[in-house]
């Protein structure tokens, strides 16, 4: 019983370490699509540019 409560206590202390907004990467927000780590070469080394963040249709009609 004791360890049920404590896994229960544990999940909810460490829900909310680390949240820092709705997106998972920074080049998600609008905001940072046209700074130099979301545009190439910069961000293709992780996979973390824009255009292979959010889908063609969305990210085509802003693209700086």
């Amino acid at each position: 019983m004791r360890a049920l409560i404590g896994a229960i206590l544990g999940s909810l202390l460490l829900s909310g370490c680390g949240y820092q907004g709705w997106v998972r990467y920074e080049c998600q927000e609008y905001e940072n699509w046209s700074k130099p780590e979301c545009q190439p070469p910069s961000c293709e080394v992780l996979g973390t540019c824009t255009k292979d963040l959010i889908p063609e249709e969305i990210y085509e009609p802003f693209k700086p």
